[in-house]
């Protein structure tokens, strides 16, 4: 199943907000431990190598984190967040987990996504 469509999967299936920001941080560690590799969950590699080779590669990640980001936006506002402050904890959410993934890859261990896998819930909580 694609990145977007688990996650959207996830956020839409009645979870909470804090219970589906864990289960994909979750996946995405059980993947890296279980197979070595998040390869194709992380677009941010994509995205480096390729933006400035092609600009129709440029344009479809850019596309694909901001349908990322309106999942997360889309969850926020359903529990009682203003669009703007959605908005915002969806960037950060998106920048957090696209961030700790080419930080796991680059360091072969899965330690960031569990500390913002820690760190996120606690953050939900305070917002």
């Amino acid at each position: 199943m694609k990145k977007s469509r688990w996650i959207s999967h996830l956020f839409l299936v009645g979870l909470s907000t804090k219970e589906a920001t864990q289960a994909v941080i979750n996946k995405l560690i059980h993947n890296l431990e279980s197979e070595g590799t998040i390869t194709g969950y992380t677009f941010s590699s994509i995205v480096s190598e390729m933006a400035t080779v092609s600009e129709p590669v440029h344009e479809a990640c850019s596309a694909l984190y901001e349908y990322i980001q309106q999942i997360y936006c889309l969850k926020f506002e359903n529990e009682g967040f203003s669009q703007e402050s959605a908005s915002a904890i969806a960037l950060l959410m998106t920048a957090s987990i696209e961030g700790a993934m080419m930080l796991c890859l680059t360091q072969k261990s899965s330690q960031p996504l569990k500390t913002i896998g820690t760190l996120l819930p606690s953050i939900l909580k305070t917002v």
